[in-house]
């Protein structure tokens, strides 16, 4: 699963600063704005998104704010990539609003050795890769009973856990590879596919705090 993740901002992440600023200058009215999180994300947490918006120059790939987590009927912060176009929960959502989550880094607690021993929480990342994208969903929200005028709630999807991973959990967020970014929220049988693909990137575990 993914219970957390992580967005660098302190270092010089072009395409993370990128992402900022083009929220701060489109949704500047927008009261959820000021609720922008990054750093360490928890469920509940406003963040930034990548989806496909319709323009004066055509489909275009630009940031939107949404809240990580479904609330109704009970809370959800992932989906299995298996399952997800085929649930009732999240049919709809996995055929109509596709999200790309980016982040830099998710986390995982790992079981101890020793019985009576604290688990170990570490921070996952891509060494040859310091921006990644998660699969994502998302559920859009009536303007009614809305006040930070947030687009959606959305959850991380889930598959198998690849090599790097396997021997601290057995399920990680679904990487969309960069050719593909597009193509999973625009193509739908493509989608489909990488429900279903292996997640192949390595991605290097430390100790985190």
């Amino acid at each position: 699963m993914c219970g957390r993740y992580y967005i660098e901002v302190e270092s010089d992440l072009v395409e993370i600063r990128k992402i900022l600023s083009d929220l701060n200058e489109r949704f500047a009215e927008r009261p959820a704005l000021s609720r922008l999180k990054s750093g360490e994300i928890f469920p509940t947490d406003i963040v930034p998104v990548i989806r496909t918006w319709e323009t004066q120059e055509g489909i275009k790939l630009l940031p939107d704010l949404m809240q990580w987590g479904l609330t109704e009927p009970y809370p959800l912060i992932n989906a299995r990539a298996e399952t997800a176009d085929s649930k009732p929960t999240f049919r709809q959502s996995f055929q109509e609003h596709r999200v790309l989550v980016p982040a830099t880094a998710f986390f995982e607690w790992q079981q101890p050795a020793e019985a009576g021993q604290k688990k170990t929480k570490l921070k996952l990342s891509r060494p040859e890769e310091a921006v990644f994208y998660m699969a994502g969903l998302y559920r859009p929200l009536p303007p009614g009973n809305n006040p930070l005028q947030l687009t959606g709630q959305f959850v991380i999807l889930t598959a198998e856990a690849n090599e790097s991973i396997r021997p601290i959990h057995d399920r990680m967020p679904l990487i969309v590879p960069r050719p593909y970014l597009r193509p999973y929220l625009q193509d739908i049988n493509l989608a489909r596919d990488l429900l279903h693909s292996a997640v192949k990137q390595p991605f290097l575990a430390e100790v985190a705090n």
